[in-house]
């Protein structure tokens, strides 16, 4: 079977090489009937349908080779880059888009955000403000923190609602009812972010790489935006061991129960990896959810002062000790906030199709 399966491959790709698209397209289908546990089939069967511009038949095809190997960073890169063919020319919707959730009623949240620069706060308060949805919720502005750590430990203090998102100031909200979509999360998890791992191995959230990685977030860039995707997988994800600190959700109650350690992490490095890792290990249920679709104005510095606080975390769990794993990215760059938005709408109904 293997090798009738080689023997389609190169069927289609000289099929293909000659312009002739469906039976190239044929002839990969043969291959994945002969080989369906191999994703090359699926990878060449994305390749002549996005040629032929059949970008939803594509996409799933893409989406099937990585499903096959986590590690074809390629194969998650061309379903992302299909997806944004569409999104850029307008075209009708790839997929179905699945009929809003029910909000979750009766809870309000508390925002704390620490702040030093009055536009970006003033800016925050306007976005998270509109996003809220009517939810009973209060903005905790602290103006004075001597480091994020310490800083949240006093939002989280005063604190009156039940849920608690800390926030950085540089954080916009794109989708509709976000909060609520945090809401809904916070119903069978403890802590939500929306982006991280499920699996801490050493100094990053990032640090195990893929195949742990998932989340959505993106980026301003020099003309647009770079939409950036972390895996295929869509919804409410658990099993997470970190959170990206640029937004976390969480029981007000259990995240002080956690607390931040202001002592060891006296900077803005490390804060949200360490207090992520402790509410792991606590027995916490911490989740990435893709329901939100937010932009986050900065990727971080791994500097000088990133490195000492990496060592200090090194020295307080030391078990931590794996090499870094292979970390990749997906990003497209996009014209607006809109087809930013459209994008992430088009990869939950891809993760979601049959």
């Amino acid at each position: 079977m293997i090798a009738q399966a080689a023997a389609a491959l190169s069927e289609g790709n000289a099929l293909r090489a000659a312009g002739r698209l469906p039976e190239a397209a044929d002839a990969y289908r043969r291959a994945i009937a002969l080989a369906p546990q191999q994703g090359a089939g699926y990878y060449n069967l994305g390749i002549a349908l996005r040629q032929a511009r059949d970008l939803r038949g594509a996409a799933l095809a893409f989406r099937e080779a990585a499903r096959r190997d986590p590690a074809d960073f390629d194969a998650v890169q061309n379903a992302v880059d299909t997806v944004a063919i569409a999104v850029r020319a307008g075209d009708p919707p790839l997929f179905a888009r699945d009929a809003p959730a029910a909000d979750v009623d009766g809870e309000g949240v508390s925002i704390v955000v620490c702040s030093v620069d009055d536009a970006r706060l003033a800016a925050t308060r306007a976005n998270f403000g509109a996003a809220l949805g009517g939810m009973a919720n209060e903005i905790v502005a602290i103006r004075d923190a001597r480091s994020l750590a310490e800083g949240y430990n006093r939002g989280l203090a005063a604190a009156r609602y039940p849920i608690a998102v800390l926030a950085h100031d540089d954080v916009e909200l794109l989708s509709p009812r976000p909060f609520h979509a945090l809401a809904r999360a916070l119903r069978d998890h403890d802590l939500v972010g929306l982006a991280g791992s499920r699996r801490v191995t050493g100094p990053a959230v990032a640090w195990s790489g893929h195949p742990h990685l998932h989340g959505w977030i993106a980026y301003p860039a020099a003309e647009g935006w770079d939409a950036t995707v972390f895996s295929l997988e869509a919804g409410i994800l658990g099993g997470v061991q970190a959170l990206d600190g640029m937004l976390i959700a969480g029981r007000r109650d259990a995240m002080r129960a956690i607390g931040f350690d202001a002592h060891t992490f006296d900077g803005f490095h490390f804060y949200d990896l360490d207090f992520c890792h402790r509410a792991h290990l606590a027995g916490l249920r911490l989740a990435v959810t893709t329901e939100v679709s937010a932009v986050h104005a900065s990727e971080g510095r791994f500097d000088d002062e990133w490195r000492r606080y990496a060592e200090r975390f090194r020295a307080k769990f030391p078990a931590l000790d794996r090499p870094a794993g292979a970390h990749h990215s997906y990003a497209v760059r996009l014209g607006s906030r809109e087809q930013v938005l459209r994008h992430y709408e088009e990869l939950r109904g891809l993760a979601a199709a049959a």
